[in-house]
């Protein structure tokens, strides 16, 4: 048994011989899968070289009526609209690294963050695109918010774009990974009998009935509050970007520090509101 005062060389007394080992990798944050961007009409960037504003005009169609023997006929009178995209969200991130910081860091900083600048670019851009579906354009609507879309909600909303005649290609599904993990209790998903990718075992999504299915956090929304997940044709969203993202750099002999900034412009809108239907859930 010990005695006596307890003077023992510990943790404390001999914290200046602790070494630190830093790891030769970093913890990158994770990234939202960005998904929107990819999705959406993008021919009106060929167009917006110059200006603010691009309009896409709207033709409509004409009515065949009856030829009465003797009669002239009537020619029809077309009052046309247009859809508009402002090019109006002008956007940068940045950031500077100072010459200590090159020559004493263990990471090579600069590398590391030239990488994130242009997600931050994309996420904001992502961003105003999903935020499109619940801004009041689009007036049809399936679901309740925190509840979970049903097989039902989802044959309406199909039902929505086939009544407007919308083409059966470039159709998609953007969802929650709340509304995911709804979908996989789906038997009409996950039940080969309905649907063929058999998506439970294959680890993809899939499609359902003939949409293909994205899922991203980046849908508006909470996990609480429930989600704005969407049913849509390409042509109902567009984008225009008139300065892409593009990563610029330069050296600051005032600061003596790289000073690295990427920029974009870009606008975008719903042109085809019935092409699209808000699908409330969670």
């Amino acid at each position: 048994m010990a005695t006596g005062a307890a003077e023992f060389i510990d943790v404390t007394t001999a914290d200046v011989f602790l070494g630190e080992i830093w790891a030769k990798e970093c913890t990158i944050a994770r990234e939202k899968k960005l998904v929107f961007g990819g999705l959406v009409d993008r021919s009106l960037e060929k167009d917006i070289t110059k200006g603010q504003i691009v309009r896409k005009q709207i033709i409509s169609n004409l009515a065949a009526r009856s030829k009465t023997a003797n009669t002239a006929i009537t020619y029809e009178t077309v009052t046309e609209t247009e859809g508009t995209v402002t090019i109006s969200s002008h956007y940068y991130a940045a950031f500077a690294v100072e010459d200590i910081i090159k020559v004493q860091s263990m990471q090579d900083l600069r590398e590391r963050y030239v990488g994130k600048v242009g997600y931050a670019l994309a996420l904001q851009e992502d961003d105003d695109l999903a935020a499109l579906i619940d801004d009041g354009t689009i007036t049809q609507t399936v679901g309740t918010l925190m509840t979970g879309l049903s097989f039902d909600n989802l044959v309406r909303a199909d039902q929505y774009l086939n009544d407007a005649d919308v083409p059966l290609d470039e159709r998609y599904i953007v969802i929650s990974p709340a509304e995911k993990a709804n979908f996989l209790k789906m038997p009409e998903f996950t039940n080969k009998d309905y649907n063929s990718s058999n998506a439970v075992t294959s680890g993809a999504l899939g499609e359902i009935l003939g949409y293909k299915i994205h899922v991203t956090t980046n849908v508006d929304g909470t996990n609480a509050a429930g989600h704005d997940n969407c049913m849509f044709h390409k042509e109902s969203l567009a984008e225009a970007s008139q300065i892409q993202p593009k990563v610029m750099s330069q050296y600051d002999i005032d600061y003596l520090c790289d000073k690295v900034v990427a920029q974009e412009l870009y606008g975008n809108a719903i042109l085809r509101a019935d092409h699209a239907v808000w699908m409330k859930g969670a």
